[in-house]
């Protein structure tokens, strides 16, 4: 099934970053950990995770079962892979520590590669509670109100050459075509990792189930407004 329900435990970046802001605050220092370990938990730990359970507060939608990221993984995966074989040979014959600084460095690449794969699995797209939250893996989320939402278009692709606009949260890798595009009444702040954040009024993202998605869309604004007259 592409619509999985969710577990609260598999939201592991935002279980941290809740712990450290509390403990030590908001700042970049704080971005740049959370990252790191998210990196090494989704690349790691995160395969020895059980299978997720129902959630009755909200629906989970995948975005990576028809993606090409896997695909892009194991490429670079292995590219990254003989290069770093290759340096380190070539290296070692002027300085092994930097031969070996270099490695290290192909190895952290290899794991952040794996660990934003298993965390686009992990971080499915939510609606819950009046609000959808879009991600790609541990890279980037929007937590946005339906109630926001001025229209869902069909996404254009993107065309060769074309830069996307800063108003625009793209979450999705430029090698998949986007499905969907969500206009917001109002811009609402996109976070990316290593603290990166913007304002952003249009959001581009990928859904495996996406007529299931759209009725769900539809299904809350409806109830929202129903709420709202009978208050009335």
């Amino acid at each position: 099934m592409k619509n999985k329900s969710s577990k609260e435990q598999y939201d592991f970046s935002s279980k941290i970053r809740t712990v450290l802001e509390q403990k030590l605050g908001k700042s970049i220092l704080i971005e740049f950990v959370i990252t790191e370990l998210n990196v090494f938990y989704f690349s790691l730990l995160a395969w020895f995770e059980k299978s997720q359970s129902a959630d009755k507060n909200g629906k989970a939608y995948t975005y990576h079962q028809s993606s090409e990221m896997k695909t892009f993984i194991i490429v670079f995966a292995i590219l990254i892979s003989g290069e770093g074989v290759l340096f380190h040979y070539l290296l070692q014959k002027w300085n092994d520590v930097i031969a070996w600084v270099f490695t290290l460095l192909n190895v952290y690449g290899i794991l952040y590669l794996i660990g934003f794969y298993k965390s686009t699995k992990h971080l499915p797209h939510m609606i819950t509670q009046g609000k959808m939250i879009i991600r790609l893996g541990f890279q980037s989320s929007i937590t946005l109100d339906i109630a926001n939402i001025e229209q869902i278009n069909r996404a254009k692709e993107i065309e060769l050459g074309m830069k996307i606009p800063k108003s625009t949260y793209y979450s999705l890798l430029k090698l998949d075509s986007p499905h969907l595009e969500i206009v917001l009444k109002e811009p609402v702040e996109m976070r990316g990792s290593y603290g990166i954040k913007k304002m952003v009024d249009k959001v581009v993202f990928r859904v495996d189930d996406r007529d299931g998605i759209l009725e769900e869309i539809n299904l809350v604004k409806s109830i929202g407004y129903n709420s709202q007259s009978n208050q009335r």
